[in-house]
């Protein structure tokens, strides 16, 4: 698999999961008009920045790649301690929106890692440069 096809499944990874936090946020928040409203424009905002940094990648910007690589490693470090605290408050509460808190993290910090695993790719390495 060449470079810019890992990016590309990345960049579409990253649209799915923007439609998967919409649809935990209308979950999370009840279906109403005013939550279906900002579940689709959080989408919609997703979706537009997810462009912007996969067509950045795939015009080979090092500083981009640089950037996401700090960011990704950072968040998915972060995140995963966090998933580690909300794992250990439903073992204390056994509370059902913590536990689907703790999950959406989980896939949250699995987008993360993901993404710094195919940044740092030798294939996306030499094709952006």
């Amino acid at each position: 698999m060449t470079g810019k096809a890992k990016i590309e499944g990345l960049t579409n990874s990253w649209y799915g999961f923007a439609v998967f936090s919409a649809l935990y946020a209308l979950l999370m928040n009840g279906i109403g008009v005013l939550s279906i409203a900002s579940a689709v424009g959080g989408m919609f905002f997703s979706w537009f920045i997810t462009f912007l940094i996969g067509r950045a990648l795939i015009k080979k910007s090092s500083l981009t790649r640089l950037v996401l690589l700090f960011v990704s490693g950072l968040l998915a470090i972060l995140g995963a301690l966090g998933v580690g605290k909300a794992a250990w408050m439903f073992v204390q509460t056994w509370q059902l929106g913590v536990l689907a808190s703790a999950a959406y993290a989980a896939v949250g910090v699995w987008m993360q890692a993901r993404s710094f695993r195919t940044l740092v790719d030798g294939s996306v390495k030499a094709y952006i440069g």
